[in-house]
């Protein structure tokens, strides 16, 4: 069982999800800042459950997201854009949902 962290997130193993991911058909499909932005957001999204599902008023934006992934908004947006193509992520109410996971 995880234990609560500095400001109350649990510590998970990053990368936690790496094996489904890449086992995913979709892996080889995409270009290498698509697989590293849907690795992170993957983990992000276990401590911020509305990256995988918008509860109402509350998404997660390409700005905010682009923070947390250490990225440009512009590199954000190609890698976002390679995630939209195969249906990884979709953009809901102006921010990012990620649909696979």
């Amino acid at each position: 069982m995880a234990k609560a962290g500095k400001g109350g997130f649990q510590a998970r193993r990053l990368g936690a999800h790496a094996r489904a991911v890449m086992n995913d058909r979709r892996w080889a499909l995409l270009s290498l800042a698509g697989r590293a932005a849907w690795l992170q957001m993957t983990d992000v999204a276990d401590e911020l459950p509305e990256l995988r599902g918008p509860s109402v008023g509350r998404v997660i934006t390409p700005d905010f997201l682009a923070r947390l992934l250490a990225a440009t908004p512009s590199e954000l947006e190609a890698a976002v854009a390679d995630l939209e193509r195969l249906t990884i992520v979709a953009r809901v109410d102006g921010g990012i949902r990620l649909k696979a996971f």
